[in-house]
């Protein structure tokens, strides 16, 4: 994918979003994939993994993507913030399911899997605790990703039970669906997120999702917890990406 500068992209109009390049960011991609679903074009913006991006924080106040930036508006970081705008700007089927009832569960349901103390976040508190058990704490203290999981050692175990009872519940909840999505009949937002962020219980094969090995490496350490992933949180991933989505992954 062809990135514009911050400085770049400060000089366009219409809709920037900001991604880190070269990594299939789960955020990142689901932020694409919510975007493209309801045609809107966007120019991707180039932001560097880890790294203090000083000139994107002082156009977005923020150093991590994704970031959506439409004309002169606010800056947006929320998935649900992200979601709106793509409904307001494009076309096509929404992402939001038709009930009320059915609505405030899906934002309840994105909200496990893509929020604070969701499985990602779950994920990524066990990463950074083997990166802790690699190189040590002194030397880990300089990933600022520590910071942004607020990783502590005390969150270790409470992580490992959080994402079992997780990996649980969607089993169940997939078992349980008549229509092949995980809320209502149609597709919706929460099949979007899950499918990408689904990456870090098991990653797509190579030829699908061409990530960096280290990231890959990372991605696999669930499975190397807990054991073999439920094939039902694989398969229906598959099936999504199959129906909905674009394959192979371009970051």
């Amino acid at each position: 994918m062809e990135y514009l500068s911050v400085e770049e992209a400060r000089a366009k109009e219409g809709l920037r979003l900001v991604l880190t390049a070269g990594v299939p960011g789960p955020f990142g991609e689901a932020a694409k994939a919510l975007f493209r679903h309801h045609n809107v074009g966007f120019f991707p913006v180039r932001q560097k993994g880890g790294q203090d991006n000083p000139e994107l924080v002082a156009w977005t106040r923020h150093r991590n993507a994704p970031i959506a930036l439409y004309n002169d508006e606010a800056p947006r970081i929320r998935w649900l913030e992200m979601l709106d705008l793509a409904e307001r700007l494009g076309n096509g089927p929404t992402l939001f399911p038709r009930s009320i009832d059915e609505r405030i569960a899906m934002i309840g349901l994105i909200n496990e899997i893509a929020g604070e103390n969701s499985l990602i976040w779950q994920a990524r508190i066990l990463m950074l605790h083997e990166t802790v058990l690699a190189v040590g704490e002194e030397k880990a203290r300089h990933n600022p990703m520590l910071q942004d999981y607020l990783y502590d050692q005390a969150a270790v175990e409470p992580a490992r039970q959080r994402i079992l009872a997780l990996m649980d519940y969607l089993t169940k909840h997939i078992n349980k669906s008549k229509s092949g999505y995980l809320i209502g009949d149609n597709l919706t937002a929460a099949d979007i997120y899950y499918a990408y962020i689904s990456n870090v219980i098991r990653p797509q094969p190579h030829e699908l999702n061409p990530m960096p090995q280290g990231l890959r490496t990372s991605y696999e350490l669930v499975e190397k917890l807990f054991g073999k992933v439920p094939s039902v949180l694989i398969d229906f991933r598959d099936r999504i990406f199959e129906k909905h989505l674009e394959l192979p992954l371009n970051f």
